[in-house]
């Protein structure tokens, strides 16, 4: 199907779980401290258990 840019296809916009992981614990090794690690954990939509998705959405 097409859309509004003419392209075609559907895009796999999904993350593997380990590429979550992966990104969470280069958060937690890059931190200064725990709240700046749960801060930018929280503005990639990650968690700090494994870097799984969060559960809430929160409005923009």
């Amino acid at each position: 199907m097409s859309d509004d840019l003419g392209l075609i296809g559907d895009l796999d916009l999904s993350i593997p779980d380990a590429r979550r992981a992966q990104a969470a614990r280069v958060v937690a090794a890059c931190s200064t401290d725990a709240a700046e690690c749960a801060e930018l954990l929280a503005m990639l939509g990650l968690s700090a258990d494994g870097g799984t998705k969060r559960d809430e959405h929160r409005a923009a």
